[in-house]
């Protein structure tokens, strides 16, 4: 999943700056992706691009000023986004996040249409759906129609800005606005830092125009199925996110403390309760709040203290989405410092939101702990056993999880190296999310396709 950040105002009503709230936007999108950036504008008359290799802030603080407009969109991803496409409806630029599964296919429809192909990915084939349309709207819905897969995608031109959301609603679009402007975002996390209050979220399937500060609904394109990504949830928003009006930490925390539950069922109170940072922090305080309540009604007599065992080097950005394990592996290893505190003999619960390829918690996660003392590690996971790839989007290859390649918890055990390991039930998960269980995608923690 990329970030991607919209901007539309009306110089009468408004009365910020554009460049900075652009800035913003954009910028507290990076968590999404720190590969490749770029920002794109439009004054009504031109459109300015630039995209860079790197981190947001790095490469475009202090190098806006040459960009201008009314209306302006933003990505952080792992590919080179925005994308121009020169058009019969005139000059697009377009980002997008998700994952269009049946490219291979329609690359080769398109090239027997004489279609020619510069990159020939997601964004390409996306763009040249489009313009096949009488109308940018009536390019979404052709290309709607054709691609299997998710999307969430916005295309700036000099008319506005035209976002949508693919009918499955798989990957999230928000709306925020504040006097004169309106923005359309992945997540509304950054929101509250450039004024902007969260009003809804874009439908599945709807199609919107925003311009001159203000929002039109264009079309909807209704589905047979909603598919929002439980993982959202669970790990990939950061956590004041906010989607289908539920936010992201309350449902981290539920989570953590149906794990707690099950512990406090069995007997079993460890020494401390920690979280494998940055992720994992809202679930171990969902577990330790668990214990909290419970000692509070009288049911039990002790709670586990919650500490730091490790911490995260704040610099170091996010190891999960590198496309390569080796870069994964190397990330994982930079971003965790060990507590200075040494923990011998002391039995400890660690709480985290999922266990994927189970590389890391192999190789970073348990050495470091043993490091300090720690020999008897009791891992928590939050998210129920992840036994597929995610068809929907570009993070996991069919074959990777641990719990496909393993089955048996036992061996995951042995191979993780743990003490214990538990995980919630895809019931918990519904439960947490408190979303009807048929509008929640939850095909990475079922077999399907892998």
């Amino acid at each position: 999943m990329a970030g991607i950040f919209a901007l539309s105002i009306d110089p009468k009503r408004y009365g910020d700056n554009f460049l900075d709230d652009l800035f913003l936007g954009v910028f507290y999108h990076q968590h999404l992706g720190e590969e490749y950036c770029g920002v794109s504008t439009s004054d009504g008359q031109n459109i300015r691009i630039q995209t860079h290799h790197g981190l947001f802030w790095q490469t475009f603080r202090g190098k806006l000023q040459d960009f201008r407009g009314t209306s302006g969109i933003g990505f952080c991803g792992t590919v080179r986004e925005p994308f121009r496409l020169d058009t019969k409806m005139g000059e697009m630029i377009l980002c997008f996040s998700g994952n269009v599964i049946n490219l291979p296919e329609l690359l080769t429809e398109l090239k027997k249409a004489n279609h020619t192909f510069e990159r020939g990915d997601d964004i390409e084939i996306i763009a040249k759906l489009i313009v096949q349309g009488e109308d940018i709207v009536d390019g979404i819905r052709i290309m709607a129609r054709k691609i299997k897969g998710a999307y969430s995608l916005l295309v700036l031109t000099k008319d506005g800005i035209y976002a949508a959301r693919s009918p499955n609603g798989h990957w999230s679009l928000v709306v925020g606005k504040k006097e004169g402007a309106v923005v359309v975002a992945s997540e509304s996390g950054g929101f509250p830092n450039y004024g902007v209050k969260l009003v809804r979220d874009i439908k599945p399937g709807e199609i919107v125009l925003i311009k001159n500060g203000d929002l039109e609904t264009k079309d909807i394109i209704h589905s047979e199925r909603i598919q929002f990504c439980s993982f959202f949830w669970v790990y990939t928003a950061f956590p004041n996110a906010v989607l289908e009006g539920i936010s992201a930490s309350l449902v981290r925390k539920r989570l953590g403390a149906a794990l707690a539950r099950r512990d406090i069922k069995r007997g079993f109170i460890p020494d401390i309760v920690i979280p494998v940072p940055y992720s994992g922090i809202f679930h171990a305080l969902g577990y330790h709040e668990e214990f909290c309540r419970q000692a509070m009604e009288g049911k039990i007599s002790r709670i586990p203290p919650f500490d730091f065992a490790l911490l995260k080097f704040p610099w170091s950005g996010r190891s999960f989405t590198p496309p390569d394990a080796r870069t994964r592996k190397f990330k994982a290893h930079v971003k965790l410092l060990i507590s200075g505190e040494n923990y011998a003999g002391k039995t400890v619960v660690a709480c985290d939101d999922s266990v994927v390829r189970g590389t890391q918690t192999k190789t970073v996660l348990m050495p470091k702990l043993r490091s300090i003392g720690i020999e008897d590690v009791h891992l928590r996971v939050s998210n129920p056993p992840l036994l597929s790839h995610c068809p929907w989007g570009k993070t996991t290859k069919k074959g990777e999880p641990l719990a496909y390649r393993m089955p048996e918890k036992a061996d995951r055990v042995d191979f993780l190296g743990v003490k214990s390991l538990e995980y919630n039930t895809v019931e918990d998960l519904v439960q947490a999310i408190g979303l009807p269980a048929e509008q929640l995608c939850v095909d990475c923690d079922l077999v399907c396709g892998s």
